[in-house]
């Protein structure tokens, strides 16, 4: 600013108001001289003044300032309390839509399931169930193991009491050779503990009759037992037959379908092994109600019964070699899969 200088030379003294407080100016080369005091006095005045004004000018900007962002700051709240509401009921009606589509979608994949699964069966559901099973669960009591519908299976190094051809049965498997062959693994383990020199691969080289065409899937297996098929009591009848006719045999095959479990089991027991159709692993087929001889069906597993052991049927199973199962389950099982067994008449 243009003028005289401003004497600004003070002196620093300790005061109750601070130690930098200013004090008066001192007498010295830099005091003012008493001529032009006056005129200075009242340019400092003014300048003291202007300086006052600017201070003030600034304080009320300050303040509207302040103003200003408390008003920005509370209608930024309420933009924001509005954005999350909106939000809020997006979400909302999106998770509505999303939960019908998901109803849609699963309306739809039950649909599709449906539609594939064979005539007789359904996905597994616990209403519904047969009378025949909720008594096999019930008579399992404490042996059913992982809810509805898995058997106790219990593997064995051998069974006690077996007698005649059941008790020379061999344990055979049928993997990693013939995933789809346990029908003719457990034909092969009963030609053998009748003391034939059977092989499963000549079996289904030799004797075995396919349907190349896919038309007769009861008296000829259908697919490949080195990959994927499935083959019915008249089947390995014929395949069983085939090989005791060219062998000089004078046993034979008969199909007892149809045949009472207990009777079945009696048999076994008394020396005769019989072919028993069931389901992979002794798993809940869950069908509607059972099937008819000669059906299709998912998990379809063939085993030799080869006796009963208190209240638990002894099985050679081609996939898990010696095992006991519970005596009403087994049985429920092979009545749920068409009644379908093989035996030497």
């Amino acid at each position: 600013m243009m003028g005289e200088p401003i004497d600004t030379h003070f002196d620093k003294r300790e005061t109750p108001q601070g130690r930098h407080a200013r004090t008066a100016p001192r007498s010295g080369r830099h005091a003012r001289m008493a001529t032009g005091a006056s005129s200075w006095s009242v340019r400092r005045r003014s300048l003291v003044a202007a300086i006052a004004v600017a201070m003030a000018a600034l304080m009320i900007v300050g303040v509207l300032a302040a103003h200003g962002r408390a008003g920005a700051s509370g209608d930024g709240d309420q933009i924001a309390a509005q954005e999350a509401l909106e939000a809020q009921t997006l979400e909302t009606a999106y998770a509505a839509d999303d939960s019908t589509e998901t109803q849609q979608d699963q309306q739809s994949q039950d649909a599709e399931v449906a539609e594939s699964v064979a005539p007789g069966m359904r996905p597994d559901d616990a209403d519904g169930f047969s009378r025949n099973r909720r008594d096999a669960l019930g008579a399992m009591g404490q042996e059913t193991m992982g809810g509805f519908g898995r058997a106790n299976v219990t593997q064995m190094a051998g069974f006690t009491g077996l007698s005649g051809t059941s008790a020379n049965v061999p344990e055979l498997f049928q993997y990693p050779s013939m995933p789809a062959g346990c029908e003719i693994y457990s034909l092969t383990v009963v030609l053998q503990a009748m003391g034939h020199d059977a092989d499963p691969d000549s079996i289904v080289a030799n004797q075995l009759p396919f349907d190349v065409e896919g038309d007769d899937y009861a008296s000829a297996f259908w697919g490949d037992p080195y990959w994927s098929g499935e083959g019915m009591p008249p089947a390995i009848m014929a395949a069983g037959n085939a090989f005791l006719g060219e062998a000089g045999a004078s046993e034979c095959f008969a199909n007892i379908t149809g045949t009472d479990f207990d009777e079945l089991a009696s048999k076994a027991s008394s020396g005769t092994p019989v072919l028993v159709w069931t389901t992979l692993d002794f798993e809940d087929p869950c069908f509607d109600e059972p099937l008819e001889a000669n059906s299709f069906y998912d998990l379809e597993h063939c085993v030799v019964l080869l006796g009963v052991e208190g209240h638990r049927a002894c099985i050679m199973d081609p996939t898990q070699g010696y095992v006991t199962v519970n005596y009403d389950w087994f049985k429920y099982l092979y009545e749920q899969c068409g009644s379908m067994a093989l035996a030497i008449a």
